[in-house]
């Protein structure tokens, strides 16, 4: 493992002590929370890049992933979610699906109007990691709420070196 891999996982784990510490802490639960919403979304990673090369989507090839989740509201400001993310990536008129992401994490709510999240991440292509989020709720409905998201997974594993990875993301919470 290398020095910034170690890093990585360094940040990582700060993150989800970080995490735990805030959810320590007594939230008002005043109105009507718990509260449980589910999404569906699609997922376009636009550029990855690693110490080796830079990969862009639609250079060569297509990914497109379909995450799905839970969101479990705890109050205004925090929520725990739990993601799954198949992926489909497209070569050359054949299409497979090359991995299912377990996606877990804590969302930070509320924040000037956005959402931030942090997710752990394994992959079954053997790869493993965290991602940062930012989300926005673009349209508010009665019984849906659209929104757009910025993913910025970090990935490393299955000896292949250290990448990061900026998505575009839409979806619905319901």
């Amino acid at each position: 493992m290398n020095r910034a891999e170690k890093q990585l996982i360094l940040i990582l784990l700060i993150l989800f002590l970080t995490s735990n510490i805030a959810l320590s802490q007594k939230d008002n639960k005043s109105a009507n929370y718990p509260k449980i919403k589910s999404y569906f979304s699609i997922v376009h990673p636009i550029a990855t890049f690693t110490r080796n090369e830079n990969h862009f989507n639609f250079s060569g090839s297509y990914n497109v992933g379909f995450p799905v989740g839970i969101n479990f509201l705890q109050s205004d400001k925090i929520a725990y979610s739990i993601e799954f993310v198949p992926t489909i990536s497209v070569n050359d008129n054949t299409s497979s699906v090359t991995g299912l992401l377990f996606h877990p994490g804590v969302i930070y709510r509320n924040i000037g109007g956005f959402n931030f999240l942090t997710r752990l991440a394994f992959n079954t292509s053997g790869r493993y990691g965290f991602t940062a989020v930012v989300n926005k709720p673009i349209i508010k409905k009665k019984k849906v709420t659209y929104f757009l998201a910025i993913p910025i997974p970090f990935r490393f594993g299955n000896g292949l070196p250290a990448s990061i990875n900026f998505g575009f993301q839409v979806g619905m919470i319901f």
